[in-house]
């Protein structure tokens, strides 16, 4: 891509992405506020524009006749599960919002094409903010929103959800659910924790999240949150070594995400927790239900083998697709691994790959930019292990900027079409530049 294309379409992704990170921040409040003014269908636009922006810049690249990696991933994922999910049988609706969920990824592949790697993860540090003061005010207000619904296409959904875990309220704040909070908060702890705050100010922000993911209820979230400081720390121990440690960061990364991998694979070969007690909301019950039940029915979604072990089962063939119109069937997976394996198939090596891919390029041409994306993506697996990623839009658009990353790692360098990209990429220190906010 040349760095007048990006340009161009650098204004419209970054505004489409700030759009959507507030609408996720404050989806609570947002889609209540616009109920009662009879104006819940503009809780649909940060979404829609985000797909607009993603379609606009892949015909663009279409039809400027570029061989542009990101646009041609998009595209080429978009022209061969659409079209399978329909030949399944799958309902057209059921098939639509089943692709609407995957946009923030793909909108996150964008912004790494068009060079704004750097505002992108500003913005997201800047959600935690939001989402900690959300938490904290819905433990001492009831909101308004909280378990009260909507309809909208025929579908009953609520404005946030209103549940507990062994009698204790899991919090949402001012987004929809306690889990997105959750993730809001670990991932933007994360960013924070490694710019360039200064120690005190660390320390503030770690210890608050911590405080925030307990009042969610968000167990996989609250050990990210935990081990966030042991990542940076090794990143940073390693980093001293002569070849930079990069040999032992991606180490880290993989073993994180072949223990994502294993995890709900183990379920399916019969492995079964022993039955254990708990203290508050602290149980390893949560994970014994998902290989005892969630993990091997999603799995079964995959019968017969053929097509299903090597196509998966197209967009809306888990998730949230089925929640609203194949409810009889419905899995989140709850797992990354499992939910990318169960809608491409074989084709989740592109994102299951994009942990890894790329990093020696990033390294060396942008030493801050990785060091800052292996912490974001060591949390991002962390979370995986017990969470789809896919169907939560801060989470998603991680994944999204670390697939962009591995499709061209230059361009998260912030050299697009091998020049800089103004005002961000440029400066030396780009890779903490972007988390202080």
């Amino acid at each position: 891509m040349t760095e007048h294309l990006a340009s161009s379409f650098r204004m419209p992704v970054l505004a489409a992405l700030a759009l959507l990170l507030a609408s996720d921040a404050l989806g609570g409040p947002l889609r209540y506020g616009l109920s009662q003014l009879g104006l819940l269908e503009l809780s649909y636009a940060p979404i829609l524009a985000a797909t607009l922006v993603v379609a606009v810049y892949c015909v663009a690249q279409l039809c400027a006749l570029r061989a542009d990696a990101v646009a041609i991933a998009i595209l080429l994922l978009s022209g061969i599960w659409l079209p399978y999910a329909l030949l399944l049988g799958r309902a057209p609706l059921q098939v639509a919002f089943g692709y609407y969920t995957w946009m923030p990824l793909f909108l996150g592949m964008v912004v790494v094409a068009v060079g704004g790697l750097a505002p992108a993860l500003r913005m997201v540090a800047a959600v935690w903010w939001v989402a900690v003061l959300g938490v904290f005010v819905s433990a001492v207000v009831w909101l308004p929103w909280l378990g009260e619904s909507y309809e909208i296409l025929g579908v009953r959904t609520q404005f946030a959800r209103a549940w507990s875990a062994f009698g204790i309220q899991r919090l949402p704040g001012f987004s929809r659910a306690s889990f997105t909070a959750a993730n809001q908060i670990a991932l933007g702890c994360a960013l924070l924790l490694a710019g360039r705050l200064g120690m005190a100010p660390k320390v503030a922000i770690w210890l608050v999240s911590l405080a925030a993911v307990w009042l969610t209820t968000s167990k996989a979230p609250l050990v990210a949150v935990l081990v966030t400081p042991l990542f940076i720390f090794l990143t940073d121990r390693v980093g001293r070594w002569r070849d930079g440690g990069f040999g032992a960061r991606q180490a880290v990364l993989a073993g994180l995400l072949a223990v994502a991998i294993a995890l709900p694979v183990a379920a399916l070969l019969g492995l079964r927790l022993p039955q254990s007690g708990h203290f508050g909301f602290l149980s390893l019950g949560s994970l014994g239900l998902r290989m005892a039940d969630m993990w091997p029915r999603a799995f079964a979604l995959l019968d017969p083998p053929w097509p299903g072990l090597v196509l998966g089962l197209g967009f809306g063939g888990i998730g949230a697709g089925q929640a609203y119109f194949d409810p009889a069937q419905y899995s989140a997976a709850d797992n990354l691994f499992l939910f990318l394996y169960a809608s491409f198939g074989l084709g989740a090596a592109l994102f299951l790959a994009a942990f890894l891919q790329g990093n020696r390029v990033l390294a060396i041409a942008a030493p801050a930019v990785f060091r800052v994306l292996a912490v974001a993506a060591a949390v991002l697996l962390v979370i995986g292990m017990m969470s789809n990623v896919v169907e939560s839009v801060v989470p998603a658009l991680l994944l999204g900027l670390l697939a962009g990353k591995a499709l061209d790692p230059l361009a998260a360098a912030g050299r697009v079409g091998g020049l800089s990209a103004p005002d961000e990429a440029a400066r030396p220190a780009i890779g903490a530049a972007p988390v202080r906010v």
